[in-house]
């Protein structure tokens, strides 16, 4: 037979190699990019997710705790007036009992002169 009827072998395998690996590379770019596409999808689902009785309950805490108030705590067994009782307390802002609980923190802190 003659030479030029022949196939070059070499060359078959290495198309057919370098096409895998691309082809593999193809599917595996795909798969990535689809599922940053669903996680983007639930991320932007979730950032709008609303909770209507719980964003309510949620706002009225940060209301009753950012502002000054008075209101009847009912005591429980063992704490002074008497069981069954209510008392008066007076609820600060969280800012304001920040501010004075590391006032107050910092005032019994020891100076270096003082040990």
């Amino acid at each position: 037979m003659a030479r030029y009827d022949d196939l070059n072998d070499g060359a078959i395998a290495y198309t057919a190699f370098v096409g895998s690996v691309v082809f593999l590379l193809i599917i595996l770019l795909v798969r990535a990019l689809c599922y940053g596409w669903i996680d983007g999808e639930d991320m932007r689902k979730l950032a709008g997710a609303h909770y209507v009785e719980a964003d309510a309950e949620i706002a009225s805490q940060k209301a009753r705790i950012s502002q000054y108030a008075k209101e009847q705590i009912e005591l429980e067994d063992g704490q002074a007036p008497a069981a069954g009782q209510a008392t008066e307390r007076i609820l600060i802002p969280m800012a304001r009992a920040k501010e004075l609980i590391l006032k107050e923190y910092q005032s019994e802190q020891p100076t270096d002169g003082e040990a």
